[in-house]
Parts: C-alpha cells; sequence; structure tokens
C-alpha cells in the first residue's frame, strides 16, 4: 500500500527537525577545542610553553578528524551520501591514526622524562588511557555496522565526545572544574546528553545505542574516579616505565653552594621560597605544603615528588638573581627578591 503525502510528510518531519544536530556538534566540538587550547598556543609563542614537535602532530591529527566529522556530517546533512561514503574510507585511516597518535604521545610524554612515583602525570595517564580506548571502542563499534546508519551516526558522535576531554580540561573559567575531580566528566557528559534530547525529538525514544554508550562511559568514569591518585596505580606505571628512564643523579650540596639558593623569588604580590633545614633543601609556595628538594648542580634542583627543576641564573657578582622554573612545558622565570 503507498502511503498518502500526509504520511510521508510525518515519517520524515523528524529527520528535518534534527537533520542538522551532527553538524551543530561538530562545530561545537570544535569551539571546545579552541576555547581549550588557545592558552597553550598563546604560551608557545610568548616562549613560556615549549612543545616536543610530536605533539604538534597529534595535534593536527585531531584537528583532522575534527574536521573530517564535521564535512561527513554535512554531507550526511544534506543527503550526499555517494561523497559521504569515499570520504569515510579516509575517515577510517585517520581514525586509526588518531588512536596510534594519542597511545605514542602518551607514552613519549612518561619516557622523555623521569616522573616520581608520587607525580600527578600517573593520574593524568589514567585520563588519557580513558579517553583514548573510548574513542577506539566507539570508533571500530561504528565502522563495524557502519551499514545502520543510525547505529553507525551515533557510534562515531559518541567516539568524539571521547576526545573532548582534553579540551574542556583546559578551560580553566569553567565554574568548578578544579573543585572535584568527577566535574570534568559532568560537563563532558552533557554532550551525551545533548544525543538524547536528539533522539527524543527525533524519535520519541532514547536510542540504544545511546544509553549503552553513556552506560560505558559512566561506568569508566566511577572506576576512574575512585581509582584517581591510587598509590597501587602510581606504583604500577612507575615501575613499566622507570627502566627505559634515567632517573636524575643526585648530589649534596655544601652549605656554601646551597646558601646562596636560598631566599624569596617573585614579585611583592606573590613569591616562593626556597628553604634548608639542616642538610635539607625545601620549595614552599603560599598556602602550599612544603616540598623536599634534590640537587643535580650546584646551581640546579628539582622537586622530588613532581615534575619541576629549578635553574638558578647568577649575576657577576656571584649572587643569583633569578630563577627559571620548568615543569614539563611550561617554562616561567621570577626574580630573587631582595
Amino acid at each position: 500500500m503507498t502511503p498518502s503525502p500526509v504520511e510521508s510528510v510525518a515519517a520524515i518531519r523528524p529527520i528535518h527537525r534534527g537533520r542538522y544536530f551532527f553538524v551543530g556538534m561538530a562545530i561545537l566540538f570544535f569551539i571546545i577545542s579552541i576555547v581549550g587550547f588557545t592558552p597553550s598556543y598563546q604560551g608557545m609563542s610568548s616562549g613560556s610553553l615549549k612543545f616536543h614537535w610530536f605533539v604538534h602532530v597529534h595535534g593536527a591529527i585531531m584537528t583532522s578528524w575534527l574536521a573530517m566529522f564535521l564535512a561527513q556530517s554535512v554531507l550526511a546533512a544534506r543527503g550526499n551520501l555517494k561523497y559521504h561514503r569515499k570520504l569515510g574510507q579516509i575517515g577510517f585511516v585517520l581514525g586509526i591514526l588518531v588512536y596510534l597518535v594519542a597511545g605514542i604521545t602518551s607514552t613519549r610524554a612518561r619516557l622523555s622524562l623521569y616522573l616520581p612515583v608520587e607525580s600527578e602525570l600517573w593520574d593524568i595517564l589514567l585520563v588519557e588511557l580513558y579517553s583514548m580506548n573510548l574513542f577506539g571502542l566507539f570508533f571500530t563499534w561504528g565502522m563495524l555496522v557502519r551499514k545502520n546508519v543510525a547505529a553507525h551516526k551515533r557510534l562515531l558522535l559518541l567516539a568524539t565526545i571521547a576526545l573532548m576531554g582534553a579540551g574542556i580540561d583546559r578551560t580553566s573559567w569553567l565554574p568548578g572544574l578544579y573543585s572535584a575531580f568527577y566535574v570534568r566528566f559532568i560537563y563532558l557528559d552533557t554532550l551525551v546528553i545533548a544525543l538524547f534530547f536528539y533522539d527524543w525529538i527525533t524519535l520519541r525514544r532514547i536510542h540504544q545505542i545511546s544509553l549503552i554508550g553513556m552506560g560505558i562511559i559512566v561506568a569508566l568514569q566511577t572506576t576512574i574516579t575512585l581509582t584517581f591518585g591510587s598509590p597501587a596505580w602510581h606504583q604500577f606505571w612507575y615501575n613499566r616505565f622507570a627502566p627505559f628512564v634515567e632517573k636524575p643523579v643526585e648530589i649534596k650540596l655544601s652549605e656554601a653552594q646551597a646558601t646562596p639558593l636560598l631566599g624569596n623569588y617573585g614579585d611583592k604580590s606573590w613569591h616562593l621560597t626556597v628553604s634548608r633545614e639542616g642538610d635539607k633543601l625545601f620549595l614552599k609556595l603560599p598556602n602550599q605544603p612544603k616540598w623536599a628538594l634534590g640537587a643535580t648542580a650546584d646551581t640546579a634542583l628539582f622537586v622530588k615528588t613532581m615534575i619541576w627543576n629549578l635553574t638558578f641564573a647568577k649575576g657577576a657578582d656571584g649572587q643569583v638573581t633569578q630563577l627559571t622554573n620548568t615543569q614539563g612545558p611550561l617554562v616561567w622565570k621570577v626574580s630573587k627578591l631582595k
């Protein structure tokens, strides 16, 4: 029986109501990334941030994926499925590159310098593994069911949402972002909730893939929140990487060598303090606990429990005048207060 014109219009109306939803989400992903990463690129321009060249490769691959997702969303919304399928072949290769490059970047970051077992970068590794493998899961699943359009597009949307955590984490002005670890997940999950609204508007129900995807995401987020900061997690990954990284050779400074380094560094509004208790050196920031320091040279110290190197510069008279702080890619200088 041939449907009436009224029935045909009713059947396609939900599609028209939401056909640009994925285009809108793709644009939103770009906005999140631009807002989140702009300060990093500003830092590189000013010289306060220095990244390894492979980090830029990683960024280019991720940006290419977002561009691919946007292009594919536009093609699908316009019904140009012929070019959508052709471009999808490139997207398949690009998705594999996203996964591989993310893994390489994360691994290289932990092989490029010695990380103390207490370092928070072991916790960040937990988040990176979550994002990378969640993307891999949804991307692979989406490719396997690509003939099921409804499942395919939702799974690739979920895969891309998994990559948005990095941009959200860097958007420091978001209310409460750093108040508790799980808050970043709340912001991330609002993107999935948007998919729920799309489902309800177009289907009058929540699609099974959306529900399963959200279930997987929340289960992993709960596991990560409970594991975050775990000494066992730190020790496990420290033991995996430590054999491949050269540990700093610590030397003991004499009183004559250590004394010139002591004092306050900064300005009248804020400063850090290098102090000594007995034969041990410490770093202290306002309203922060003090951290034990080790020395690799008479003008080079490091915080024993985190990635923080301190390099002291002396003037012509031999007195320390400036302190350069290196925290991974972040480099900043402060003058010694008199």
